[in-house]
């Protein structure tokens, strides 16, 4: 494979000629144009390069031996990898930012390619991840990452404040997309199956009994103001029923028939069909507005915050608290974790367990109580 800076003779009416980048191998040939205008009568055709004289001469010298740089890095990925490098290929990774061998371009192209899969808040995640690792490293190459290079990722997370949840979070998207990688046939420095993730599971905040009343009392109340009782509503409605944001954000009044709901999940692709409870179809009747009115998933959760100073709960509260509440809820008040793994829609029990641990802690805090007896 050679590659060779050519100007062409055209001349625009600056009198200057456009450098084009010439690749052959295979009795092939491609051209890349580099966007790049010379003065032919200063170009050296030997050493390929401007001769010197002026800075701005210097300065496109040092584009081109920028460019000349990124091909011999291609060029040597390649062998590394033991595959076969064509002009068609070597083109293609030039002008697409070096995907199979660029981690962060890699990780772009198949986020792009994958985002119709994506619910958007899956999309939006990685795109995060996306940024952080641009941030640190976007020149990260995939034979620069290694366990040492993912040990510093790690650490430059922490020192930006991020929660071993979301550490563990960006770590397991990084697999992912090494993961892809090598499915297509990247040569990878690291064995990912060796690649130790952490727990992603966060702690499972959930309202008490007393502070779901506390919610119930004021979105039934004549004191709460119409915007604040659709977002509470919504809240409401999951800590009711379990459901995640995503599948109460594509529900409408018509996914309601006979006291219950049906729908496709959002996460899982699955017919879903869950009986309403009382309070369920009370919240629901209370406000006409309630699915046909929808906000974004980010207002909702400005909004649950503001709400929850109101009524002085001093917790973090996001949407997926409600979820939570709805499990702890069910099994406070003696359902069966077997059924409450069915109604969250767990393929695994032990995802629905944490919920049991979560109770019996809470009564394992309760036993004092009888201290006060004394």
């Amino acid at each position: 494979m050679k590659d060779k800076f050519i100007i062409r003779a055209y001349k625009n009416a600056e009198g200057k000629s456009p450098v084009s980048l010439h690749l052959t191998g295979d009795y092939k040939r491609e051209r890349i144009s580099l966007n790049i205008n010379v003065n032919p009568k200063e170009w050296d055709s030997k050493k390929e390069r401007l001769i010197p004289i002026s800075k701005e001469n210097q300065d496109i010298n040092l584009i081109l031996d920028n460019v000349k740089s990124k091909i011999t890095h291609i060029k040597t990925s390649y062998r590394l990898a033991d595959r076969v490098l064509t002009p068609e290929s070597l083109k293609k990774e030039f002008l697409s930012g070096m995907p199979r061998i660029r981690f962060t371009a890699f990780y772009k192209m198949m986020l792009e390619e994958e985002k119709v899969l994506m619910e958007i808040g899956s999309y939006k995640r990685y795109v995060s991840v996306l940024k952080k690792i641009e941030a640190y490293d976007d020149d990260v190459t995939f034979m620069d990452i290694d366990q040492g290079w993912l040990d510093k990722f790690r650490k430059h997370l922490r020192g930006l404040g991020n929660a071993s949840t979301t550490v563990a979070g960006n770590i397991a998207a990084i697999k992912k997309f090494l993961g892809l990688a090598q499915k297509s046939g990247i040569k990878l420095s690291i064995n990912i199956d060796e690649i130790e993730v952490g727990s992603t599971r966060g702690n499972r905040t959930s309202l008490s009994t007393n502070e779901l009343k506390r919610c119930a009392g004021y979105y039934f109340s004549e004191y709460i103001s119409d915007s604040y009782r659709l977002i509470l509503g919504y809240f409401l409605f999951s800590c009711m029923t379990g459901l995640r944001i995503s599948d109460v954000q594509s529900l409408r009044r018509s996914n309601f028939m006979d006291d219950y709901v049906t729908f496709i999940a959002k996460k899982t692709q699955k017919d879903q069909s869950i009986a309403m409870n009382m309070k369920a179809r009370q919240i629901v009747e209370h406000e006409p507005l309630l699915f046909e009115k929808k906000f974004a998933d980010q207002h909702i959760n400005d909004e649950l915050k503001k709400i929850m100073a109101i009524l002085k709960i001093h917790k973090k509260v996001t949407f997926h608290v409600a979820r939570h509440t709805f499990a702890t809820s069910f099994l406070r008040a003696g359902g069966q974790i077997e059924k409450l793994q069915k109604l969250l829609g767990h393929s695994d029990i032990s995802q629905t367990m944490i919920y049991s641990h979560i109770v019996q802690a809470d009564a394992n805090a309760e036993i004092f109580l009888i201290d006060n007896l004394f």
